[in-house]
């Protein structure tokens, strides 16, 4: 782990070798448990001959490695705070007495938000495969706290949920905490109201095992709310006990959150969701109609689905819900051509297929500039604006990730991630660069 913590870039480091273990040293090579079969295949297709390698320089000769799904040894870890604080050691702890599970959740948790029901594709694997870390062992990974971005409908609510529904059914924690930032906020308020006594709003979060918000950004602007939350994060995270938060955006990028917050967010694992390539979308259709027993849709419908309706998945689960009830309205077979019908404006007009070099070229004529400038270093205003623009319809237009993005203009991730944001700002507060925006929309179909 020494040698290859010094060859891998840290966070590939963290997703994916945590929790590898050395199973067995045989004579014909050496045998590395993995906890699942997702990691399995993705250690053994990119990372085989890395681990390979290191093995050879410890052993001084050829050492072939094979994989094998296994559970790792525990290893009890003493929390001497937790020992003075009299907690009670959670469940999978030595030491630590058998419960039921418990879910403290203000909303019940929907049944088919599992890691079973969930689609893994590239613009998700990786925090897929965290939250299934966190899940596994909870407190006890690198990934605490671990932070998942990414727009409506990317599957953020689905992980969380799914962290939930594993610890419960495997007993990997004793008390799991859910809550919206909407409804941490409306318990804050009554407690302010009621009681000034902070022990008292501290109760039902002091003794959580795993603690899950959703859409912390809606705690921007609320510092009091924020203060308590803060304090409740820092109580948690001293004991080790696993925190997961969701959001629309990366915490750094939301105005308002207080510093020392996305600070302690930072400590952990931030990952994003990205929209759903082609073939990711044509999997999450099939298998929610091979789930869904009334579904009469086929597949060449959901091919139709998946290269029109691109936004996140969960237009694309309501598109399927619409097909499937006219066809059993209808009791006729489901076309191509009737899904059109039915669909209507529901899906894109796409018989152009947007490319990154048509949204430059038609942001150039736009804005009057040669379509080169905006792949040149100058960050002059006349050009810094039309390249904002056009970086915002790539990502909204095209399947293409943030990095492929920032190579089309000679730019890294994080400037593409700030050209944005800049763009969804001046939208609000400039008419005539919304005018211009819409105008690319139109023109680029």
């Amino acid at each position: 782990m020494e040698l290859l913590r010094h060859r891998i870039p840290e966070t590939a480091y963290n997703t994916w070798f945590t929790h590898l273990h050395l199973a067995e040293v045989r004579e014909d090579g050496w045998v590395i448990g993995v906890p699942n079969a997702f990691v399995l295949e993705y250690v053994e297709h990119h990372y085989r001959a890395i681990l390979e390698d290191a093995a050879s320089r410890l052993a001084d000769s050829p050492v072939p490695v094979r994989f094998l799904i296994a559970k790792a040894p525990d290893l009890a870890v003493f929390h001497p705070a937790e020992a003075d604080s009299g907690a009670t050691a959670p469940s999978g702890a030595v030491g630590g007495a058998h419960t039921a599970v418990t879910v403290d959740s203000a909303i019940p948790l929907q049944a088919r938000y599992t890691f079973d029901d969930f689609v893994i594709g590239e613009c998700n694997q990786l925090a897929h495969a965290a939250c299934l870390a966190v899940a596994e062992a909870p407190g006890r990974n690198k990934f605490n706290p671990l932070v998942l971005h990414g727009g409506a409908g990317m599957g953020k609510t689905h992980l969380l949920q799914a962290i939930a529904h594993f610890c419960r059914e495997n007993d990997t924690a004793r008390k799991i905490v859910y809550r919206t930032s909407e409804e941490f906020t409306r318990e804050y308020i009554e407690f302010v109201q009621k009681n000034k006594d902070s022990r008292a709003f501290y109760k039902s979060y002091k003794d959580a095992d795993v603690l899950l918000i959703d859409d912390i950004q809606f705690l921007a602007g609320k510092p009091s709310t924020q203060d308590e939350f803060f304090n409740i994060f820092s109580a948690l995270q001293s004991f080790n006990r696993q925190i997961v938060i969701t959001s629309d955006r990366p915490p750094a990028h939301i105005e308002g959150l207080n510093a020392r917050l996305i600070s302690r967010f930072d400590t952990g694992l931030v990952a994003d969701l990205q929209p759903p390539g082609l073939e990711t979308r044509l999997a999450i259709l099939r298998k929610k109609a091979e789930t869904d027993s009334e579904s009469c849709v086929d597949q060449e419908v959901l091919a139709y689905v998946a290269a029109h309706v691109t936004s996140n998945v969960r237009e694309l689960e309501g598109t399927l819900i619409k097909l499937s009830a006219y066809a059993s309205f209808s009791h006729a077979p489901l076309t191509v051509n009737i899904a059109k019908q039915v669909l209507g404006d529901t899906v894109r007009n796409r018989h152009r297929r947007v490319t990154l070099r048509g949204i430059i070229d038609a942001a150039a004529a736009e804005f009057g500039i040669p379509a080169a400038q905006l792949t040149s270093q100058t960050r002059r205003k006349n050009v810094a604006e039309p390249r904002h623009a056009a970086m915002l319809l790539a990502r909204q237009l095209t399947d293409n990730s943030l990095h492929t993005i920032g190579l089309s203009f000679g730019r890294d991730y994080s400037t593409v991630i700030h050209s944005i944001k800049r763009a969804e700002q001046m939208c609000e507060a400039e008419p005539a660069f919304r005018a211009h925006i819409e105008n690319l929309r139109a023109k680029l179909g």
